[in-house]
């Protein structure tokens, strides 16, 4: 009785392991969505705000662009500035004159997009910045997670009242740190809305946020480069860019959805994150706009690693 009920089971489980249905999963075009990435600031240099079309979720190619629209900022005295197209890249640039800057702390702008008769407009004020206290590399021995080597730290202290959001970008040797896992942001001095941390230097968590991330040994890999982030020669510059409230989760939940392919299968499906970009006249759902509109005040630091 005990092999015949063994026997039966093994066939049960073999049945049951080669049981499989292909499930095609239909999505709906998303082409016709309009993906507005206005992230700009007030350094006296070329501003760029790229426009381009949402392409379809299993598609890899690059998201095809948006030539030919019309994309103006202005500011709360009713001064304008025109973004013009840089060929047909689907990237508007404003260049100030030399010194000019788009505008001081607390000045209020708008948005306002042009695409085909379609029109997009948003808002975002200019919020304060306080300047950098410090940044300073130095060698550290190896400790448990750690190998030996050159790391960074930057040092800046929050506004009192609470509120305050910024996003901290480092750039080693003029490249732009943007992994997922490098995004910095501070509600504050501290990591999140509840933090209840204000009017204090940054925790230190988030000082050594300006250190690179490992890269994974292969596409894929768990395993990572065993490399300190920081080597002799190098050139560290970090900025700390203001941010509204909103584009602070918007940026928050953005991390998230970049890194939901680590989570795991009980990830939540990626889905688009909210934005502040309004459409005036979308016939349709898939004319409405992705993306964010905010205008950052900026302070930085850098040098030459030593």
């Amino acid at each position: 009785m005990t092999y015949k009920y063994i026997f039966a089971l093994s066939i049960f489980a073999l049945a049951f392991f080669n049981c499989e249905d292909v499930i095609e999963v239909e999505l709906s075009p998303t082409n016709a969505q309009v993906n507005i990435d206005a992230w700009i600031n007030n350094k006296s240099e070329p501003q760029t705000i790229r426009l381009r079309r949402v392409s379809p979720y299993f598609d890899s190619s690059p998201s095809p662009v948006i030539s030919g629209a019309s994309v103006i900022v202005f500011d709360d005295a009713g001064q304008e500035f025109l973004f013009e197209e840089e060929g047909i890249t689907g990237n508007y640039i404003w260049t100030p004159a030399t010194g000019e800057t788009l505008g001081e702390v607390g000045t209020e702008f708008g948005l306002s997009i042009d695409i085909n008769g379609k029109q997009y407009v948003s808002a975002s004020t200019m919020n304060r910045i306080m300047p950098i206290d410090s940044l300073i590399t130095e060698f550290q021995e190896a400790e448990l997670g750690m190998v030996e080597g050159i790391y960074a730290e930057v040092f800046a202290r929050d506004f009192a009242g609470t509120g305050d959001t910024y996003w901290i970008q480092t750039f080693k040797n003029g490249e732009f740190l943007n992994k997922p896992s490098e995004i910095s942001i501070v509600f504050d001095a501290s990591f999140t809305a509840g933090g209840n941390v204000d009017g204090v230097t940054f925790i230190s968590p988030i000082r050594t946020s300006v250190n690179r991330v490992p890269d994974p040994v292969d596409e894929g890999s768990e395993d990572t480069i065993n490399v300190a982030p920081w080597a002799s020669g190098d050139s560290i510059r970090v900025e700390i860019h203001s941010l509204n409230i909103p584009a602070f989760f918007f940026l928050e939940q953005a991390q998230t959805q970049l890194t939901l392919g680590d989570a795991g299968i009980f990830a939540e499906p990626p889905s688009n994150v909210p934005t502040n970009i309004i459409p005036l006249n979308a016939e349709t759902q898939s004319e409405e706009a992705v993306g964010f509109f905010n205008v950052a005040a900026v302070s930085s630091a850098g040098h030459i690693v030593e």
